[in-house]
Order: structure tokens, then sequence, then C-alpha cells
């Protein structure tokens, strides 16, 4: 009794302060991302095009890194080799690039080119001129991960779209996937708010086996798996689609 009280006042204060300063809080259970967008307070902006989001990313790039990029530099470190291209899907201003070159070194060859929405790509593109990284470079298209060798997605395919629709699209498909920060869960797929600091905006919660399956249908093995508990998704009211922890996957294509 004592802890469904605890949960039931957890979950009122979560509510109540979602539309304010509850960075990486969660509400709502919804089918899409137009019905999670038209529920979204006034309090803040919808989606991540905008300026203030690329100037907090820009400022935080002298952070180490995280628990949840170790497994990812784990396998790196012997995908990148002479003339790796790297396409970085939400890479935001090259997060991953600068971080992992404190742990890893990069081939004097290689290509990484970060994919985002304009304003953050605009800011990626104008430090990495300002910083002489002529190996780093910024789009806003996708399909440019066409015949890519790595392709790193890190807590960005939940904001966007299917990842298998998206791989199955490209005429080459990348040969190594690092999954990382992914919402998986054994229920049904949903989507739900998310409140980002400056920005409001939705995500998807994917069913694990589906995803998983997906995925390997395209021809791609799932060589490793690992637990993310950074993040989770704790959504007031529905305990059974809350995500105590996300995961972290990496797959090889073998088709």
């Amino acid at each position: 009794m004592l802890k469904r009280l605890l949960r039931l006042l957890r979950d009122v204060r979560l509510y109540l302060r979602f539309p304010y300063r509850c960075y990486g809080c969660f509400r709502g259970v919804f089918a899409t991302f137009e019905e999670a967008t038209s529920a979204a307070p006034k309090t803040k902006p919808l989606g991540y095009d905008d300026p203030r989001l690329a100037q907090e990313y820009k400022q935080d790039l002298d952070k180490k890194a995280r628990e949840y990029d170790y497994p990812v530099l784990f396998w790196l470190k012997d995908l990148i080799g002479p003339g790796a291209r790297v396409f970085d899907l939400g890479g935001n201003v090259g997060t991953h690039f600068y971080t992992y070159e404190k742990y890893l070194e990069y081939p004097p060859d290689i290509g990484w080119t970060v994919c985002d929405v304009p304003a953050i790509a605009r800011t990626g593109e104008e430090l990495a001129r300002a910083e002489g990284r002529q190996e780093l470079t910024f789009t806003t298209q996708p399909e440019e991960a066409d015949g890519a060798h790595i392709f790193i997605a890190s807590g960005s395919i939940q904001y966007i779209y299917s990842l298998s629709d998206f791989l199955s699209s490209l005429p080459v498909k990348p040969r190594h996937l690092l999954l990382n920060r992914l919402p998986l869960y054994n229920g049904e797929q949903f989507v739900t708010l998310q409140n980002g600091g400056q920005v409001f905006y939705p995500q998807y919660v994917f069913n694990k086996d589906e995803f998983m399956g997906s995925i390997g249908r395209l021809g791609y093995k799932l060589v490793d798996m690992w637990n993310d508990r950074i993040d989770s998704c704790i959504i007031p009211f529905h305990p059974s689609r809350s995500l105590p922890c996300y995961y972290g996957c990496y797959f090889k294509c073998v088709a």
C-alpha cells in the first residue's frame, strides 16, 4: 500500500512538473507523433530544429564519454580502419566525433558525416570549420548513409522513423550498425512526449522483438547487446509502459 502511494505521489509530481523544468521527463501514451504533438503544453517550442538546442550541444562538447558510450567505443576500435566512412544519424554538432577521438585513434583518411536537423547541422559546420576539421562534415539528408561502412545512431532513432524502412531504401546498406540509447520493451509500440529542456518532442517506444526482427530481416546479424542504465522512460500513471533502462546493439550485415 505504501509503495503504491509513493508511486502515485511521484507520478503526480512528475505530471505537474512536466510543462516546466523537468528535463528528461515524459507524459502520455499516444498512437502517433501527431497525437503527442497536439497534446504538448504551450510552455515550450516543439521539435529539435532549434538554435538554442544547438548551442546547448556545443557547450557540452568537453564532456567525457558516458557509461553507454563504452560498448560503442569497444566495437569502434576494431571497425574504424583506413578509409572508414562513418555516418552518424542524429550526431548533434559532432558530439560523438569529438568525444570518441579522446579514446580512439582515427585514421588520417577517415570520413565522418553527421546528419541532423538544419539548426544543429549549421552550428556543427561552423564549429568544424573553426576547428579545421575537414574530415567532419554535416548533412540534413539521411539518404547520404548509402554505402557507409559504419552507421551510428545514439539516442536518435526513436525521434525519427522506422529504421528498417530507412535502411531498406538505401541502395547499399551500411556494413555495421551501432545503435545506442534505444527505448525497447516487451509491449505494444507507442509514442510518448518528452521534455527536452528547451523544447518538447515526441518519441517512439519500440516493441523489442519487432524492432530486432525488422533489422534481422534485412540481413543483419546481432553481434552484441547491452543495457543503458543511464536512460529511462518513466511515464506517470502508465507503469506498464515505463522503461527502467534503454538498450544498445551492434548489428553486422551478413547478407
